[in-house]
This record gives C-alpha cells, structure tokens and sequence, in this order.
C-alpha cells in the first residue's frame, strides 16, 4: 500500500499542498454555478422581452464610459476598449422604472441626458432594455454564460467527486513479489491524514506514517511512506511510535512498498 510522500504535521504543507486544491476546486465549483445562475436568467429574460416586449420611449437620465477588454496584441497601438452606458427612466402607473443598458456607439453619442430614447420594456414589470439591439444578442449572451458556467461547474466538481470517491475507496493492496527485499519500517506517527477528502468523507480511516529501512543518506524523505488503513485493517493492531512492522520493497522501484500491520520483533 502506497501513498504520497510529504512531511506530516506540517500546517503550513496541509494547507499548501492538500487544502488548496479542495478550496480552489469549490470556489470555482461556486463560481460556475453563480455564471449558470446568471446565465439562465439573462436567457429568460432577453425571451420575456422578445415575447411578450412593448416598445416605448424611456427619458435618458445618465451616460457614461467604463472601460472594458482590448486584445493583447492591441494594447500598445490601441486605447483600452470602452463600453458606452446609458442610463434612463420610464413612467408607468405612477411609478418609475429606471435600468441601465450598453448603448450602440452611435446612439450614445447622439443622446444626452434629458433626451428621449426608444425601449422595449415588459408592462407593469422593471425589466427594460434598448431597442437598437437585435433580439438574439441577449439571448446568445445567456447561452454563452450558461455553456461556460456549466463548463466550469462540471469540471471543478468533477474534481472534488473523484477525490471523495478515492478517500471512500480502500486502499490498493498488491502482491508481494518474489524478489522483493524485505526490511524493517519504524513507525513515527499513527493519527488523521493530512488529506481534507479523507478527512470529510472518510474520518474514520488512519493513517501510519513510518520509515523504512536505513533513515542515514540517500533522497530527503526517500524512505518515508503514509500508509491509509481502513477501520477494519487497524482493528486488533496496536501501534505505537517506535514500534517495528515488517514491510516488503520492490527492488526496481524503490517507492513500491507494502506494510504487514505484524510486529517485526526479530528486527528491532
């Protein structure tokens, strides 16, 4: 039985190397869903209006410029991208409805605020939007977002499925072969893995953390080995640090290793 080589009881080394990946795999887990969630309703409501949109004319309250994306290649002869903002406001039933939309260049600059523009608004609801778009770019913006969260939540939580199913699975077990080398493993800790998938969803597994074979040269930490044990492979075994296991390594592949949970009383 195998497992990752690297220095237990280490917080600095749990949060870095096993932490890390978890937390980054969940926030864009999150994120893709929040792009899906964004997504759908931009697609819904660009339908709303393309169905059931009354055209009317809204009085422009605000305009401005934010600046958006320019192409890397353009960066150095070209001024970084702009998106034109208009701002503006409808009266229906005695209430105002106000919304902001990306305006075409040339409508943006022929309006200033007081001026009157064209809409197409859902009556007696907020959702307003200019009408010099076509219809299918709201659409087509809802789509895009959809495909690239779902994208994103499908590959982040892919992650983290494979990980749980790896932590819920046992642990590999291999056969013996018959030039192996055998050789003594000194146990230096027996606790709670390091790794947050075992942790959350196999905390009962154990975790023997032992050298094995001669600690002096060679590799830093060549010679150490986390083994995982099941609740069922620990029952009956009392380990303790210090304590000698026997352990079997394949001689043409140095970091191949299996651990007997016996006590090696003849090597100590």
């Amino acid at each position: 039985m195998n497992a990752e080589i690297y220095q237990p009881g280490d917080p600095v080394a749990d949060i870095l190397f096993n932490w890390s990946p978890l937390v980054a795999a969940a926030l864009a887990c999150a994120f893709g869903a929040v792009l899906l969630h964004l997504g759908f309703w931009t697609y819904v409501k660009a339908a709303w209006l393309k169905r059931s949109g009354v055209e009317c004319n809204a009085r422009v309250t605000g305009k401005w410029l934010k600046k958006g994306y320019a192409d890397r290649r353009e960066r150095d002869r070209a001024k970084p991208a702009k998106y034109h903002y208009l701002q503006f406001e409808r009266t229906e039933g005695g209430r105002i409805y106000s919304a902001k939309d990306v305006a075409p260049i040339a409508l943006w600059e022929e309006v200033e605020p007081g001026d009157q523009v064209a809409v197409v608004h859902l009556p007696g609801r907020a959702l307003m939007r200019l009408s010099g778009w076509p219809d299918h770019i709201g659409r087509n913006a809802g789509v895009f977002q959809m495909a690239a969260g779902g994208l994103i939540t499908a590959f982040s939580a892919s992650i983290m499925i494979s990980g749980a199913l790896a932590a819920l699975g046992g642990p590999e077990y291999q056969e013996i072969g018959s030039d192996w080398i055998r050789d003594q493993a000194v146990v230096q800790r027996v606790g709670t893995p390091a790794d947050p998938y075992i942790r959350l969803f196999a905390p009962d597994k154990i975790y023997v953390h032992v050298n094995i074979g001669d600690t002096q040269g060679g590799r830093l930490m060549a010679n150490q080995r986390l083994v995982l044990l099941s609740p069922e492979q620990f029952a009956g075994a009392r380990i303790s640090e210090n304590d000698v296991l026997k352990a079997w390594v394949d001689p043409a592949q140095a970091n191949n290793a299996v651990l007997d949970m016996e006590l090696d009383r003849s090597l100590r």
